[in-house]
């Protein structure tokens, strides 16, 4: 078999095929994707091998038969209803339904023999009884586009908050079936988290993340199995508003070229993490952005020295605007001289070398104040391209922002962005 129905995502192998044209009137799934447990290209050829052939025979009996594919009896009978031209419900929602909107079902089943076709229109089947902390093992299925081509560390920052969401609603309300959820647990849920806030000095915006992520794994689940959950009243006007926070504060130019990057602060850090820091300072990238950086994305030869932050598939960009090329000038000039492979011990790992470079500073006094990090040099680099009046185009190229009005040409050459990158270099 050739490696025409596998796919690789994170070094593992998957079984991938799209349920042909022809068929998706007997197999709605449109796409079939299974996981091989291998990162072994040879093993994963054979195991797909089977797979396709499971997946043929199983065509061809949909095809004898002219039974529809289903998961199981509930997703069944949602089938034959919207064949009936109608949406499944539950005789328990159907009971709520107009009269005459259930007069018609009961029409149509008085015409029918078949108990799967009366169970349909006449909400025979109950829906699967789901509990809370089943939720996530029934939402990552259905957030797969979104994860599919985050790397290990980004996927782990997708997931983590999301479980935290989860485990708090039910440390909060008890693990009981979705299909019990109602207002009050929710109420409930936010009013636990404004007592939070008030006793342990948290923020809004915390607890809003945790609505947020709760809404949308249960909006997911719920239209998935089709539960008949009213979302839209469960989850109304639950957010917090959030009082002003002070963003991070930008460092003082004198202050990183005289104080921040004098060599001497800096010799208790390690290579990597100290010529980061160069580099960040005069490019104002992102952390991620600068731990992504592959070998090939340093180019020095060249008339322009510079680095390209590019989206691949492995480790996608935050983005699709910060996708760009940086001149290199100054401090990050000789970053790269130093560092011409990038800073592979941080490879996919901007969390660790953030926490070691902010330690670092914190403990040797480096930071003006609470509000400094090191991602202040980002907000930094900034305030230079606005002091310096950078066309906006410039600006939001060299920071990886969108550009608000429509975009003509491929943009500004790196000879252009160079002349900027002279006159905001802090060496």
């Amino acid at each position: 078999m050739t490696m025409k129905h596998i796919l690789r995502i994170n070094g593992r192998y998957y079984y991938n095929r799209r349920v042909p044209e022809e068929l998706l009137g007997l197999d709605e799934r449109r796409l079939i994707r299974v996981a091989l447990k291998t990162d072994s290209r040879d093993l994963a050829i054979r195991k797909a091998h089977i797979y396709n052939e499971q997946i043929e025979k199983y065509w061809k009996k949909l095809i004898q038969t002219g039974q529809h594919h289903t998961q199981n009896e509930y997703q069944k009978v949602i089938h034959i209803a919207r064949l009936q031209g109608f949406a499944y419900m539950p005789n328990d929602q159907l009971a709520t339904m107009p009269p005459e909107q259930i007069a018609a079902r009961l029409a149509l089943a008085d015409n029918k023999d078949n108990t799967d076709e009366i169970k349909a229109l006449l909400g025979g089947v109950q829906p699967t009884a789901i509990e809370l902390k089943e939720l996530l093992a029934a939402y990552w299925p259905l957030a797969g586009d979104k994860a599919m081509h985050k790397s290990p560390n980004q996927l782990r920052k997708y997931k983590a908050p999301r479980i935290k969401a989860v485990n708090n609603l039910i440390a909060v309300i008890g693990n009981r079936k979705l299909t019990e959820l109602t207002r009050d647990h929710i109420v409930a849920f936010r009013a636990w988290w404004i007592e939070r806030i008030e006793t342990h000095k948290m923020s809004a915006g915390s607890a809003n993340k945790d609505f947020i992520h709760v809404k949308s794994i249960v909006e997911a689940v719920n239209e998935h199995l089709k539960l008949g959950l009213d979302t839209p009243h469960l989850f109304r006007k639950i957010t917090l508003q959030d009082r002003f926070t002070q963003a991070r504060m930008p460092f003082d130019t004198n202050f990183i070229r005289d104080v921040l990057l004098k060599p001497e602060n800096l010799s208790g850090l390690n290579h990597q993490a100290k010529w980061f820091l160069y580099a960040m300072a005069e490019t104002g990238a992102r952390i991620s952005e600068l731990t992504g950086l592959r070998p090939q994305d340093i180019v020095m030869d060249v008339d322009v020295p510079h680095i390209s932050i590019v989206d691949r598939p492995d480790k996608p960009l935050k983005t699709p605007h910060s996708q760009r090329k940086i001149p290199l000038v100054g401090f990050a000039l000789d970053a790269f001289k130093a560092c011409p492979d990038g800073f592979p011990h941080y490879h996919d790992r901007p969390d660790s070398l953030s926490g070691v470079v902010n330690k670092y500073l914190r403990a040797h006094h480096l930071l003006p104040s609470d509000k400094h990090s090191v991602y202040s040099l980002r907000h930094s680099f900034q305030d230079r391209i606005l002091s310096v009046n950078a066309p906006d185009r410039i600006q939001a190229e060299l920071m990886g922002h969108k550009f608000h009005r429509p975009m003509y040409g491929d943009g500004a050459t790196l000879a252009h962005k160079l002349e900027w990158m002279e006159k905001v270099r802090v060496k």
